[in-house]
């Protein structure tokens, strides 16, 4: 599994938010114009992948705290 770094991430993100920005102001505001929608996309995909790392961090915690239970059952 590769690990993820939080912070490049949301630096990730921020970059990838602005090239969308650019994007779309190159296509006049079209939603519908193919390298928009492209950019937007790699926005979403980042941002499921940061709440993804951060699930998976919580429930890390989580379950290191679930064994105790489980050795009692």
């Amino acid at each position: 599994m590769i690990k993820v770094n939080q912070e490049e991430l949301a630096q990730k993100i921020n970059k990838l938010k602005a090239a969308a920005a650019e994007k779309a102001k190159k296509s006049e505001g079209k939603k519908s114009e193919p390298g928009a929608r492209e950019a937007l996309k790699k926005v979403k995909r980042a941002q499921r992948k940061l709440r993804a790392a951060k699930a998976y961090k919580s429930s890390g915690k989580k379950a290191e705290a679930k064994p105790e239970e489980k050795a009692s059952a």
